[in-house]
């Protein structure tokens, strides 16, 4: 049997945003219902470039509300989140720095990651992975150890931690000095998972949850909506809205409200939050409250 997890009390602004408090810090640890609810902090700086190179679109994959219309704030009238794409280290699993999880002895779950994705299988949202793999493409990790040992092994692992299950896992294993409309920031992957889980054409009905600069143009050029997580290289802007006293979690709207100035203009506007399970929670707390107001609305107009 697995164990059931709490569900974060959210309250909404006048607009409908839910808000769910920020976890209490790795040193402020206690239980309730016998389980630990611990989690991690973020500790260092970023390490390491977080810009991108650009990629190309794909034409086909287009999608009516990005290309056409150019990207806009998701608001609660929006349709409540289908599909959770996650980056993978920095988010699921510990970021071990360049050139990524080579050996299956390296990888190692976030705390709090397994709860978030289990929260998100018995909401019925889909889950799937997004990941640039390029040591892959450099000839320093065999496609078969990734397919074959690496991913099954974080299947494994997310399912013995918290009975949580995930759906496609794509990767782009080109390195970096060859051209990939896959690799992100290019918004391949993002468009083939979007079109596999059925999204193409709904109102941000994708979120991106990832903890880089790649992730956030990726998911800004295929249209979907941007959280980025203050773990892996995302420590560096969790330490900078905390030397400004900013709350988790936020939104940034443009470039200049940017502490870190980072990210270029095409990745807001952007939620930051403290981890997967913040942004899960959250999430869900939102889409809650977005079937609860279009009932009450349906029932007034009928």
């Amino acid at each position: 049997a697995h164990a059931v997890y709490p569900t974060a009390r959210a309250s909404h602004d006048m607009h409908g945003i839910a808000t769910v408090p920020r976890p209490a810090p790795a040193a402020a640890r206690h239980r309730r219902r016998g389980i630990d609810r611990t989690l991690a902090r973020a500790k260092a700086p970023l390490g390491g470039p977080l810009g991108g190179t650009d990629g190309e679109n794909i034409s086909e994959f287009k999608t009516p509300f990005f290309n056409d219309r150019g990207p806009s704030t998701p608001m609660p009238t929006s349709d409540p989140v289908r599909l959770f794409c996650l980056d993978r280290d920095g988010v699921i699993n510990k970021d071990v720095g360049v050139p990524g999880v080579v050996d299956v002895d390296d990888f190692e779950l976030l705390p709090e990651a397994a709860r978030a994705i289990r929260s998100l299988n018995d909401a019925g949202v889909s889950v799937c992975v997004v990941t640039n793999q390029t040591a892959v493409g450099k000839g320093l990790l065999p496609e078969s150890d990734l397919n074959e040992v690496i991913h099954p092994a974080m299947r494994r692992m997310l399912h013995d931690e918290a009975g949580a299950s995930l759906g496609s896992i794509l990767y782009a294993i080109k390195p970096r000095d060859v051209p990939c409309d896959r690799r992100k920031p290019a918004p391949g992957m993002l468009l083939e998972a979007m079109n596999e889980y059925g999204c193409m054409d709904v109102y941000y009905g994708c979120i991106m949850v990832g903890d880089t600069v790649t992730d956030m143009q990726a998911a800004a050029r295929a249209g979907a909506r941007r959280a980025l997580v203050c773990t892996g290289h995302g420590e560096a802007m969790g330490a900078a809205l905390a030397a400004r006293n900013v709350e988790l979690p936020c939104r940034i709207s443009m470039r200049c409200d940017d502490p870190t100035m980072s990210f270029p203009d095409e990745c807001f506007p952007m939620d930051v939050y403290a981890s997967l399970g913040h942004c899960v929670d959250c999430v869900l707390a939102e889409s809650s409250y977005q079937w609860s107001a279009r009932a009450v609305y349906d029932s007034l107009t009928q």
